[in-house]
């Protein structure tokens, strides 16, 4: 069964339904989260325009040499976030790869870039990787249990090369899936600029009407995702 999500936008978006979540919830995991969207936003765009002028002066084609370009990206974003305001998320001083750590209690998070396709990349075999993509869901859990349990989240970031602009989302997995099958995934949101922007989220509640499902919603109509009886959602 399948829910379609009407916006203000011009588009509607098509979701899975998953499971009820408590609204506060939801709500707190944004908040949280909402230190560390201002940080990114903030140097990112800074961190892609010195990667640029590290290809730049190498003569090196950013589409060509895409590997190195992401590592730089991440290399120079990590440096500048060792700078920033955070909250109380602590950054892991170094940058592994094309990923950045950051942690704050229980929770942990990683900083992936999306696949050519803008999907959440995969585990992989590494099993120190599986193990952090598989996590309870937080949409089942009931009022603030989720909060102090153990998850691991990733912040998937797309760079748009022809405008420039980073799209971050925030990611909640529950356990590693195969390359071309579903994503299992039970909280996909968008990561926002400012905690003020929280406002433009709207959460979808799985007895309304005209919406059969849950979400939040930002102006441009993006859909949490998830996943439900084996089946991906879409977007």
């Amino acid at each position: 069964m399948r829910g379609v999500a009407h916006t203000e936008a011009t588009d509607n978006i098509s979701c899975d339904i998953i499971a009820d979540m408590d609204t506060s919830t939801a709500e707190e995991i944004a908040r949280v989260f909402a230190p560390v969207g201002a940080a990114l936003h903030s140097v990112m765009p800074r961190g892609v325009s010195l990667a640029n002028d590290m290809m730049g002066l190498s003569g090196l084609s950013p589409v060509t040499y895409r590997t190195l370009y992401v590592h730089n990206v991440v290399g120079c974003t990590h440096n500048l976030l060792g700078l920033a305001d955070i909250g109380d998320w602590v950054l892991d001083p170094k940058a592994s790869k094309k990923q950045l750590h950051l942690s704050r209690g229980p929770w942990s998070v990683r900083m992936l870039s999306t696949t050519y396709e803008g999907m959440v990349p995969t585990a992989g075999p590494n099993q120190a990787r599986r193990a952090f993509y598989s996590n309870p869901s937080v949409v089942s859990r009931p009022g603030q249990q989720a909060l102090v349990e153990q998850h691991g989240f990733i912040i998937a970031w797309t760079l748009d090369d022809a405008s420039g602009d980073i799209e971050l989302e925030l990611v909640h997995t529950l356990s590693p899936w195969k390359h071309g099958h579903a994503e299992q995934i039970d909280l996909r949101m968008p990561l926002l600029p400012s905690e003020g922007d929280l406002s433009t989220l709207r959460f979808v509640p799985s007895d309304d009407d005209d919406l059969e499902g849950l979400g939040l919603i930002d102006p441009r109509g993006r859909f949490q995702r998830g996943t439900r009886n084996g089946f991906g959602a879409t977007s």
